[in-house]
């Protein structure tokens, strides 16, 4: 094995040509960083200024998902580590067994297995106990917590205003900052409030008789319905007869040719809001008009809806 090379004198001895003949350079005596250490490939090769402010530590990345907590002591179902519980939970063996007589390595086996469910069982009533107090500590942190911000918030919301806040608020005047809080004062509110109501069950009471109005004119015009074959073939007989122009039983008849074109909805709701002011309207005979009156009358009278008379020729 060759002898070693004292330090002192490995660092003086040059290890190769350029390096021996390359001028040395010294660096002065100073705190300053020395930037000839970075590349220009380095972002730290330029020096910048950093803030005096510590920046806040990065924020761990903690890989993976941990699981859901089970929720042991469940608020569907009243919990208590009674006797009775822990009996059912982790329940003592029953019989001493088949091989309780056994002896040897078997006996020492089995003994061992027992011992180990004994631990079994002491340890779950052990942890089902810690687990019931974390719980109950818990319940008791949040609540105390959630009750000291509720009486926090209603402080601050009750709390007077500042003397500083009120000399340095611009001026508002008393009834926008009124309006602004609520409502504005009606000294007449129950009246008005008296008045809202009674319109309201007037307005009820209008729809109610409308309703009926229009149940009692569908049973009036259902008795005209054609809802079987028979009276579907009697309507066709009555008004597609062979001659159309000659009046049946003394009268016109129902046929188109007869009783002209039926009505539009436009001339119904005309009539309706007796708003038509045609020339055939201007010069209908006193008799449809009488008609129509007396029938607006009986029905005023009556309650209820009247079959519509038959146009007078």
């Amino acid at each position: 094995m060759p002898p070693l090379i004292p330090r002192a004198a490995a660092l003086s001895q040059p290890w190769c040509h350029s390096c021996s003949t390359a001028p040395s350079l010294l660096r002065a005596f100073s705190t300053t960083r020395y930037t000839l250490k970075y590349g220009p490939e380095s972002p730290k090769f330029i020096e910048v200024p950093q803030p005096l402010q510590s920046r806040p530590p990065p924020k761990r990345r903690i890989k993976g998902i941990l699981p859901v907590p089970r929720e042991i002591f469940a608020r569907r179902r009243p919990t208590s580590l009674t006797p009775e519980y822990f009996a059912k939970v982790t329940p003592e063996p029953s019989a001493p067994g088949r091989n309780a007589e056994l002896s040897g390595e078997q006996g020492e086996f089995v003994a061992w297995k027992r011992r180990m469910a004994a631990a079994r069982r002491r340890n779950l009533r052990e942890g089902l106990r810690g687990l019931y107090h974390r719980k109950k500590q818990t319940d008791r942190t949040v609540a105390a917590r959630s009750a000291f911000k509720t009486a926090e918030r209603q402080r601050l919301l009750h709390e007077p205003e500042r003397e500083d806040v009120r000399l340095t608020s611009p001026s508002v005047h008393p009834s926008l900052l009124q309006f602004q809080k609520g409502s504005l004062p009606d000294p007449n509110r129950a009246q008005h409030i008296a008045e809202k109501v009674a319109a309201v069950q007037a307005k009820q009471t209008e729809k109610a008789e409308e309703r009926k109005d229009h149940l009692h004119s569908l049973y009036m015009h259902a008795r005209d319905f054609i809802t079987t074959e028979e009276q579907l073939n009697e309507a066709i007989e009555r008004i597609f007869v062979t001659h159309p122009w000659e009046f049946v039983d003394g009268d016109e008849g129902e046929n188109i040719w007869n009783t002209g074109v039926p009505e539009s909805v436009a001339t119904m709701l005309s009539k309706a809001a007796v708003m038509e002011k045609g020339s055939v309207s201007q010069h209908e005979g006193i008799a449809v008009l009488t008609d129509r009156r007396v029938k607006r009358i009986a029905e005023e009278l009556t309650g209820g809806k009247m079959d519509s008379p038959k146009p007078r020729r």
